[in-house]
């Protein structure tokens, strides 16, 4: 499965590295989750390098943009824990332009289609419904919200919960 996902700067990241850590510790999970990142679109099969060659030529001309993330969220079908940014005139921008440039592209997962796609950069995943309770009052007590910035666009291919980094595009500063 190749991801088109959004990387945020050093300090959002580290912020998103200590809350993921905080909830390993209350899930008693181990297993280390994807760097932290807004997910874009998503594709079941697809070639990493054709896909830069639909996203780059508008990818590069794009500038850093700031991010709010204000709130928690839950997405029960998964047991997923993530904060969510305001959504921004860049970033919806920046999705309507990735999901114009990669339509062609087969195996689009509809979550990330512009009607259905709910931003998020996911905390936790697969939590137990036990857990779901005393995990979000963890939570929500060390979240604060906190200012981001996107600085990069980047496609990873994912095998086993494991994600590696085809390329990146820096957006410019």
């Amino acid at each position: 499965m190749q991801v088109i996902v959004l990387r945020l700067d050093y300090q959002s990241s580290t912020i998103f590295e200590q809350l993921q850590q905080q909830a390993q510790n209350a899930a008693s999970k181990q297993k280390a989750a994807l760097p932290p990142h807004l997910t874009l679109q998503s594709f079941t099969h697809s070639n990493p390098l054709e896909l830069k060659k639909a996203i780059e030529p508008w990818a590069v001309k794009m500038k850093q943009f700031s991010l709010s993330f204000a709130s928690l969220g839950f997405f029960k079908q998964q047991g997923s824990f993530y904060a969510a940014p305001v959504v921004t005139k860049p970033l919806a921008q920046m999705h309507s332009a990735l999901s114009l440039s990669t339509q062609e592209f087969t195996g689009h997962n509809a979550f990330y289609t512009p009607d259905q796609w709910v931003p998020h950069a996911t905390i936790i995943n697969h939590i137990a419904p036990p857990f779901w309770g005393p995990l979000f009052a963890r939570l929500s007590m060390e979240f604060k919200p906190f200012a981001a910035k996107a600085v990069a666009i980047e496609c990873w291919s994912v095998v086993q919960g494991k994600a590696q980094t085809e390329w990146s595009i820096f957006l410019l500063e």
